[in-house]
């Protein structure tokens, strides 16, 4: 059975080899002799280093290194153009050096070789012609020149392809990504980047021979890069798109790492470390990479591409990025790629809070978790209601118990908080939104206007994994060292501060609670807290606050029972003196 599967794959092997030469075989317009391309360029004295490369250097296929030399592939059916540099013009040491080497061999024949060699017959005629190289590089030949470097002799005909001697060899323009995963000066980026590097095969594109064992035999298999990490930002490593992209120098980019993992500590969930890195990095690169196409006019701002219409042009947009102080101000150095360019910072222009630390907006009306009245026969009439208005952000959840007493509340799912110190503020909207023709001098209108009274509880998970809660009522302290707040014990002479910012009996834990202005929008701040981990991008969501309506008995009179919610935000909290600036 053996002796059977090795026959149907020699035979399958030879059928495929001529399926090959049929792929890219290309019926000559002229005639082009007996003598095939690596005879000719043979002969030629000046070529004599060039043919020293084709000798030394193995294909790759597959992903792999193959026992084929560039000499035996230039001697078959298949038709080439090569361009081939003169002798003295290229260092050939050290190219049949590194071809001692597997990787040094595909560094030779990707960046060299492939720059020179490609697919099919290209005369030189005097028109502008884009030629596709082995390395699916893009150079133009016009005018007596290839890739901007001068032909000595053009159009030397061969029995499989077209020879052209160069005065030089032609520049290896990499692509941005290719620079960053492949230059030494942009490993620190470069190799997080890479390891998120798919090869994906390339169907279309491949030549099959054949059916082995039930499954496709690829004698040319044709694979291409795809960065699941970059399809979020651009795609720096097609050649057919133009993107800018900022690169900090390494010791930049250590300092601000430094900072942005302290916001992405996921405490103890599974894979903690590997999310962690993510996105850590990926906090730090979402204003790094910029697409020309797309931008309004240099003068007047650059956006990058993590801009978002939705966000009003709060973050991602850089103003003015020609001034003195503006974004290219910044560059210390810059490099031209096949596909854009990359300029080099010594010094971060972007804020935190205009990039990674940004606000979270939760609606009132859509992501509340739950809405409860406690004992039996209680009834809370929830309803999300819409009005559009500049002070508004769309809608609005109102919450109205059968009596004033009710002590009923509703918690609110808080996602994408990262492990750092926000001001958590709760939004309340006047009656006047729904109720618009309020008369002060009625009874009715004198409830209408009268403030809602509340407590306020937040949730939050610790660095040990477990779940805990602060609430306006208690004194807390926190200890960075500690999963996260605790109570003042008992006995501790130590006098902790309240964490929550109570606008009633501040300084009564018994009674501290929260009121509203009940005559405008009214942003109530409950407290600033430092969350000690981050849920960012988690489908649990760890962090919740939660708002009691908290009327005693003798309070029906002074407090309105119904609330009108329209949204929580956790605003990043800035010391006094912070470097803070808009981009």
């Amino acid at each position: 059975m053996k002796k059977l599967c090795y026959l149907i794959f020699g035979l399958a092997l030879v059928a495929c080899q001529d399926d090959w030469k049929d792929h890219y075989d290309q019926t000559a317009d002229t005639p082009y002799g007996n003598a095939n391309l690596y005879e000719v360029i043979g002969e030629q004295p000046e070529l004599s280093d060039f043919c020293e490369i084709l000798d030394s250097v193995r294909l790759f296929a597959n992903n792999r290194i193959t026992s084929i030399h560039y000499s035996e592939m230039l001697s078959e059916g298949q038709f080439f153009t090569v361009w081939a540099p003169v002798n003295g013009s290229f260092n050939k040491d050290s190219l049949l050096q590194l071809c001692r080497t597997n990787s040094g061999d595909s560094l030779v024949e990707l960046h060299f070789l492939k720059n020179h060699i490609a697919r099919y017959a290209h005369s030189e005629n005097g028109k502008e012609s884009t030629i596709k190289m082995l390395n699916s590089k893009k150079l133009n030949m016009e005018n007596g020149s290839f890739g901007e470097v001068d032909i000595n002799k053009a159009n030397i005909a061969t029995a499989n392809g077209v020879l052209h001697i160069l005065k030089s060899p032609v520049s290896y323009y990499y692509n941005i990504y290719e620079a960053m995963i492949s230059l030494d000066k942009y490993q620190h980026l470069g190799s997080f980047l890479h390891s998120y590097q798919i090869d994906e095969f390339d169907e279309t594109q491949s030549l099959a021979m054949g059916i082995v064992d039930g499954k496709t035999v690829y004698v040319d298999s044709v694979f291409y890069a795809r960065n699941e990490l970059l399809d979020r930002y651009g795609y720096i490593e097609r050649e057919d798109s133009t993107y800018w992209m900022f690169v900090p120098s390494q010791a930049l980019w250590d300092s601000l790492y430094a900072e942005a993992k302290t916001y992405y500590n996921y405490g103890s969930i599974n894979k903690a470390d590997s999310i962690h890195n993510y996105w850590s990095h990926y906090a730090l690169m979402q204003d790094l990479i910029f697409n020309p196409r797309i931008q309004r006019g240099l003068a007047d701002s650059i956006i990058s591409t993590s801009y978002n219409r939705r966000d009003a042009g709060k973050y991602h947009v850089f103003y003015n990025p020609l001034a003195d102080k503006g974004l290219f101000s910044y560059i210390a150095d810059s490099m031209v790629c096949a596909n854009g360019s990359i300029y080099e910072m010594n010094t971060w222009p972007f804020a935190k809070e205009k990039s990674y630390f940004i606000p979270i907006k939760t609606e009132a009306e859509g992501r509340y978790y739950e809405a409860v009245e406690p004992g039996n026969n209680k009834v809370l009439t929830i309803q999300p209601r819409f009005v559009s208005a500049d002070t508004i952000s769309n809608g609005y959840l109102s919450l109205s118990p059968t009596t004033g007493t009710d002590a009923y509340y509703v918690t609110y799912e808080i996602p994408d908080v990262l492990s750092g110190t926000y001001d958590v503020s709760v939004v309340m909207l006047p009656k006047s939104v729904y109720y618009t023709n309020i008369d002060p001098t009625t009874v009715e209108g004198k409830r209408l206007l009268r403030s809602v009274k509340f407590l306020a509880e937040i949730q939050y998970t610790g660095t040990n994994g477990e779940q805990y809660k602060v609430d306006s009522r208690h004194r807390y302290s926190f200890d960075k060292s500690t999963p996260g707040y605790y109570t003042q014990e008992a006995n501790s002479a130590t006098q902790h501060p309240f964490l929550f910012d109570c606008n009633l009996n501040p300084n009564a834990a018994a009674t501290r609670a929260f009121i509203n202005n009940p005559n405008l929008v009214d942003t109530i701040k409950l407290c600033t807290m430092s969350f000690p981990t981050c849920n960012y991008a988690q489908n649990k969501v760890t962090t919740r606050v939660k708002i009691t309506n908290n009327i005693g008995s003798k309070e029906t009179n002074t407090y309105n029972n119904t609330m009108f919610i329209d949204c929580i935000i956790f605003q990043p909290h800035i010391e006094n003196g912070s470097d803070a600036t808009d981009n």
